[in-house]
């Protein structure tokens, strides 16, 4: 059974057609744990969400996130919150440069300096 005619018209009544008013504003800021690379290594059961990677210098694919880095790889904080705080400090150079996102992609020749 066919919803539409072949010009596109719809055959259902008015009241069981949805229209979409609103759509989501801006990029997707969440990434479902298991849509996560593999090579972040992140369990399955120790939350919902992933911290996706904002836009920068490499692809999301081929990076790690800073949040990964200090609180999973080098256990400097226990929490996101916790990475903040020291990202906001400015104490995380990335390539010589400070960066205060939590999420920036950090690439695999990219060097961390922590002061």
């Amino acid at each position: 059974l066919r919803s539409t005619t072949s010009h596109g018209i719809s055959l259902r009544p008015a009241s069981l057609v949805r229209v979409k008013t609103m759509g989501r504003r801006g990029p997707k800021k969440h990434m479902s744990r298991l849509a996560a690379p593999n090579h972040w290594m992140l369990d399955k059961l120790s939350g919902r969400y992933a911290p996706k990677p904002s836009a920068g210098p490499h692809k999301s694919r081929e990076c790690l996130p800073l949040v990964i880095i200090l609180r999973n790889r080098l256990k400097y904080a226990l929490t996101m919150k916790e990475v903040s705080l020291i990202v906001m400090q400015r104490l995380i150079k990335v390539d010589g440069k400070v960066r205060t996102d939590t999420n920036y992609p950090c690439g695999y020749m990219d060097t961390i300096s922590i002061e």
